[in-house]
C-alpha cells in the first residue's frame, strides 16, 4: 500500500442498520463495508462491482432513538377493514399494515475514510468523490453525507501509533497488533458484510470470500504497535484496509 484516497466527511444522524434488527433498526457505530462500498460506486456510476480496499474510523456523540413511519405487508394478503390500514387495490384487494416505530440513529459522526481502489479505478474514484453528481447518502437514502475534503494521500508504517478516532480493524490483521492486542474478550466484533456478487438468477450474494469481514471496532486512545498512517500532517490518521 503506498497510495490511498482520503475522504474526511460527517453526517449529522445516520442509521447503519444491522441486518439482524427488525422491531427496532439498530445501527452500527459505523458505516459497514458494503455500505461505503455503495456510495462509492454510486458516485461513480459502476453498475458492476469494483474491488477496493477501505479503512474506516470516526467519533461520534452517541446514539438516540426516533420514531418512523413503518409500513409491512405480506404477498397476497387480501384486505380486511378493521385489521389493515391501507387498502391498496388492483384486480383484487390488498391490506397493508402502518404503524409507528423505532429506529436507531448515530449522532454528528464525523469520520475519516481511506479508499485503495485499483490503479485503474484510482483517479475516477478520486474525482468521483471530489465532485459528485448528485449528492451522496450513507447509510439510509436520506442520510446525506458531507464529503468536507478530499486528499490523494502517501502511506507510510509507523509503530506506537495512537488511534486518535474509533475504528474498525479486521480480526485477520491482529497479527500487526503485536503484544498490543485487546482482544475479542476486551473489544467488541462486528460481522461486517463487504463484497456481493450477482447470481444467475440475477439475485445479490455475498461472496465467500471477502463477503462479509469479522472485524474489532477498536476504541480511541489506545496504542498500536505498528501501523499504516497516512501524511496528512496536521491530523494523520492510522489505516487497516
Amino acid at each position: 500500500m503506498e497510495k490511498a484516497i482520503r475522504i474526511q466527511c460527517f453526517q449529522n444522524l445516520a442509521n447503519y442498520r444491522k441486518p439482524s434488527s427488525f422491531i427496532i433498526k439498530e445501527t452500527f457505530p459505523l458505516p459497514p463495508y458494503s455500505t461505503v462500498l455503495g456510495m462509492i460506486h454510486a458516485a461513480c456510476g459502476y453498475t458492476t462491482f469494483h474491488p477496493m480496499k477501505l479503512s474506516i474510523q470516526g467519533i461520534n456523540k452517541g446514539t438516540i432513538s426516533e420514531l418512523y413511519t413503518r409500513y409491512s405487508f405480506s404477498a397476497g394478503v387480501k384486505y380486511e377493514e378493521g385489521r389493515h390500514q391501507i387498502c391498496i387495490e388492483d384486480e383484487e384487494k390488498y391490506g397493508i399494515f402502518k404503524g409507528i416505530a423505532n429506529v436507531e440513529l448515530v449522532c454528528e459522526n464525523q469520520m475519516i475514510i481511506h479508499v485503495v481502489p485499483e490503479e485503474a479505478d484510482f483517479e475516477t474514484v478520486a474525482q468521483s468523490l471530489k465532485y459528485p453528481k448528485k449528492y451522496l447518502s450513507l447509510g439510509r437514502y436520506e442520510d446525506i453525507l458531507d464529503i468536507e475534503k478530499v486528499d490523494i494521500v502517501n502511506v507510510h508504517m509507523e509503530e506506537g501509533t495512537i488511534a486518535r478516532r474509533n475504528m474498525y480493524i479486521p480480526v485477520d490483521m491482529k497479527t500487526s497488533w503485536g503484544e498490543n492486542l485487546i482482544g475479542e474478550r476486551h473489544t467488541t466484533v462486528y460481522n461486517l458484510t463487504k463484497e456481493f456478487e450477482i447470481t444467475k438468477e440475477g439475485l445479490r450474494r455475498w461472496k465467500k470470500e471477502n463477503g462479509r469481514v469479522r472485524a474489532y471496532y477498536y476504541p480511541m486512545g489506545n496504542v498500536l504497535n505498528e501501523s499504516y498512517v497516512d501524511d496528512i500532517e496536521e491530523d494523520a490518521a492510522i489505516i487497516f484496509a
